[in-house]
């Protein structure tokens, strides 16, 4: 029995070489041993499968498979025809599967489209962290839903904040205007997502980076957890079918489970539905807010489409915030009504940031949406408890136990918490922000804002912060250590641009659903996962913004 030897070299280069490399490497041999070995001195060896005759031999377990090797994935070691071949099956796979999203030139209409941006092979990943991802999403539900209803936490929280960002201070103050006024709809939907990171810090710092390490070593880190608009559940669960004709094409053995089926557009809508009959009116309709045009809109279509895969008698209606406030209204018991409707459920695909809110009008409709009796996704405070500072506040020591009173469950959540520093003007916040001036490699600095490309890094925030060391709109971020995540190689299919194997590395999100009051959770579920990979050195992620492919696990033990 023999496997493969992947050198870690001197150089990152080597260091990270992916483990796709080990898969379909070595034309015309099979390797039978469950090993895949890594030394420090050449890029590539074979070995027994006890790594006899290899000084400093590390073995990397994927489990009792063989792989019958194909060609070698790094560079240009595989056959350009049989690339080309490949990425030309898969652009044509992602086409009839639905992987689809309109042109930047024409996001009003779905006359022309383009494949979604996607990796061309599925990215690796330990079963163990997807398991430890997805296990305990009901838990992060629940926690979230808590601090929605703690009307004391938000206000303390957010307090400062309000103070100095506008957009957060207008979410506030619907909030509070609906509070005093009596809230009509106690039930809430929250359709949320769970943004991870696959950590490698530890190995980082000791010089250790080999890959018999990632499934010991890395760490699951939160990155964010969204509370509305969490999007790409329908073209994710296109890509499956992708990636399963790419791995095969290359010639990679798998197990049914190495490559996981994944619906997640499905659970999210058994959410909506779920809501929709606990409103209790057959002929109401459920509501999508989305923006005018959207280049993401087949992404909503796919929720449709579930939807009416479910439950082919409930109406899905569309309409943008700025159209809202001249088409909907409030009966007498404040049912919403858009034309002569009713809406039993608004789901908002728009609304997370400032550029949604051109004028009064769009903040007016949303009152008018918080005041009535639909079904909210996400409430008001639903959104408020998504916010980074309640991410931070929430890092404190205590915060989670205010909620969770089983210690495990406790610490369960907080084993995936990256740090997160407060930048409020006291003496805490001076000290996280000296610190972060003086090592700006270290941090991520975060506003307020939701969708992508806001974040600061490096200089920026070295800048930032000197700028706004006695300036009350410091409190508006907050700070988040750096995460250094595992880098693997890939191609990344993006329309117009060239395809190169190149490092990369991947976020996975964890789609959750749950229903609820004040006093009681009627539904609380894991939907399915979320996987977006970026080249190396690009910080700011988001499909949509352009900076991320969609991509799936391909699972190793």
């Amino acid at each position: 029995m023999y496997s493969l030897g992947i050198g870690t070299g001197s150089t990152r280069d080597k260091r990270w070489m992916s483990v796709f490399s080990c898969l379909i490497a070595l034309s015309n041999n099979r390797v039978s041993s469950p090993w895949i070995a890594t030394d420090g001195d050449s890029p590539f060896r074979i070995v027994d499968d006890k790594g006899i005759g290899i000084d400093k031999v590390q073995a990397f377990k994927l489990g009792t498979l063989s792989y019958s090797m194909a060609t070698l994935l790094e560079g240009s070691k595989i056959e350009e025809k049989n690339l080309q071949e490949i990425i030309a099956s898969a652009i044509d796979r992602a086409l009839i599967n639905g992987a689809l999203m309109r042109t930047k030139e024409n996001p009003g209409s779905s006359t022309v489209v383009n494949h979604a941006p996607f990796t061309l092979f599925p990215s690796v990943v330990p079963q163990s962290l997807l398991e430890h991802a997805k296990g305990i999403q009901k838990s992060f539900n629940l926690l979230m839903h808590r601090v929605a209803h703690d009307h004391q936490f938000l206000e303390q929280a957010l307090h400062n904040v309000i103070k100095v960002d506008d957009f957060t201070r207008q979410l506030w103050e619907i909030y509070i205007s609906v509070r005093e006024e009596g809230i009509t709809q106690p039930v809430s939907l929250g359709l949320f997502r769970n943004d991870f990171m696959m950590d490698t810090k530890k190995m980082e710092k000791n010089n250790d980076c080999s890959l018999s390490q990632v499934g010991e070593h890395a760490k699951l880190k939160q990155i964010e957890f969204n509370t509305i608009a969490s999007s790409f559940a329908g073209l994710v669960g296109a890509l499956s079918d992708v990636h399963r004709y790419t791995v095969k094409k290359a010639k990679i053995k798998c197990t049914k489970n190495q490559l996981p089926r994944n619906d997640p557009a499905l659970g999210l809508c058994q959410g909506l539905v779920k809501a929709w009959q606990h409103y209790g009116n057959k002929n109401a309709a459920i509501l999508f807010v989305s923006s005018i045009p959207e280049r993401n809109r087949l992404d909503h279509t796919w929720m449709e489409k579930k939807i009416f895969d479910l439950d082919q008698s409930i109406d899905v209606l569309y309409c943008n915030l700025p159209s809202l406030s001249s088409l909907m209204s409030l009966g007498r018991d404040k049912a919403l009504f858009l034309n002569n409707t009713e809406i039993a459920v608004v789901y908002f695909r728009e609304g997370y940031s400032p550029d949604h809110y051109s004028s009064q009008k769009e903040w007016s409709a949303r009152l008018d949406i918080e005041r009535s009796k639909a079904i909210k996704c996400p409430s008001i405070h639903y959104q408020l408890a998504g916010t980074k500072k309640i991410q931070q506040e929430l890092a404190r020591e205590g915060a989670v136990e205010r909620f969770v009173s089983d210690e495990k469950e406790a610490a369960k959540i907080r084993s995936v918490f990256a740090g997160q520093y407060s930048l409020d003007l006291d003496p805490d916040g001076d000290r996280n922000a000296e610190t972060a001036i003086n090592n700006p490699g270290d941090y991520v600095l975060k506003p307020q804002r939701e969708g992508g490309g806001n974040n600061h890094y490096d200089d920026e925030i070295k800048t930032l912060l000197t700028e706004l060391k006695d300036d009350k709109m410091r409190a508006g971020y907050i700070l988040m250590e750096k995460i250094y995540p595992w880098v693997q190689k890939n191609y990344l299919i993006k329309t117009g641009e060239s395809i190169d194997l190149r490092e990369v590395v991947s976020e996975i999100g964890i789609y959750g659903t749950i229903i609820g009051t004040a006093d009681e959770v009627i539904e609380n579920n894991e939907a399915g996962h979320l996987m977006r990979t970026k080249y190396l050195g690009v910080n700011e992620g988001g499909v949509n913004t352009g900076f991320s492919c969609l991509d799936t696990p391909f699972l190793i033990e």
